[in-house]
């Protein structure tokens, strides 16, 4: 009898433990889904107090040094430093979603999941900002032509893999659109979150990846795809990352 109650007793501790770590994970995800929508406010706002939209691709090597040499931060901003941050903030959320769907989506929130886990990784190892950092400081103290040459050849290598909406950057960039729309695809037909929710994050990931397309292989209409696209789908994913962290509080609250 004793060892049946102490049984009965162990079951219970293991499900209030497992019901806490849920809750954890929750408040997490909750916390990172509004950093996410705070990087993407400053990367907002940072476009827009600058002088000019950045046309990818057009810069060389030796034009990114001197960037990064009259002002390092615009240098790093301008080659996508926010969105690593973006990125890495995103992880603790794409878990925290498939938390929440372990019990009816588990197999396509994990899939969802798999995908961002590969555009992040190829995103962030490819990424020229923190590279061509590095380059420019050595560029500047650079004492012969031959050594600025080869600093040069060295940095349009790191841009030819990894500068924003270049060829070299797609696969990054397009599978995080991708996951993200995948994500709000398992939320939909889970049912937890709200569909208004859900829709708000089809179609604005959906816009962001049109407008990553059309930035990276149709260069001529950036502009235009910045505004309509870029800008449309960016509020909408704004929206979508405060709803989100709204619902994952509530269900930090609720679970068990």
């Amino acid at each position: 009898m004793n060892t049946k109650v102490m049984s009965v007793g162990q079951e219970k501790q293991n499900i209030e433990a497992m019901d806490f770590q849920w809750n954890w994970l929750y408040k997490v995800g909750a916390v990172a889904a509004l950093t996410a929508m705070f990087a993407n406010i400053l990367d907002v706002a940072l476009g827009f107090g600058g002088t000019e939209i950045v046309t990818y691709g057009t810069k060389s090597a030796a034009n990114w040094f001197a960037v990064f040499q009259d002002n390092w931060f615009q240098g790093l901003y301008s080659l996508g430093i926010l969105n690593i941050v973006y990125l890495i903030a995103m992880l603790p959320v794409y878990f925290a979603l498939f938390a929440a769907h372990r019990k009816r989506q588990a197999v396509y929130a994990a899939l969802a999941m798999i995908v961002f886990l590969i555009s992040m990784s190829i995103y962030i190892s490819n990424n020229a900002a923190i590279p061509l950092l590095v380059l420019s400081n050595k560029y500047a103290l650079a004492g012969t032509d031959i050594q600025k040459t080869i600093l040069t050849a060295a940095g349009e290598s790191v841009l030819a893999r990894g500068e924003d909406f270049t060829p070299g950057s797609f696969i990054g960039l397009i599978l995080g659109s991708i996951a993200a729309i995948a994500i709000s695809i398992v939320m939909l037909r889970g049912g937890i979150f709200g569909k208004v929710n859900v829709w708000i994050g089809i179609i604005g990931f959906t816009f962001l990846a049109l407008f990553t397309i059309l930035a990276t292989f149709v260069p001529a209409l950036y502009t235009i795809a910045f505004y309509f696209f870029g800008s449309i789908g960016g509020l909408l994913a704004l929206t979508w990352f405060a709803l989100v962290a709204r619902r994952l509080f509530q269900l930090s609250r609720q679970e068990g």
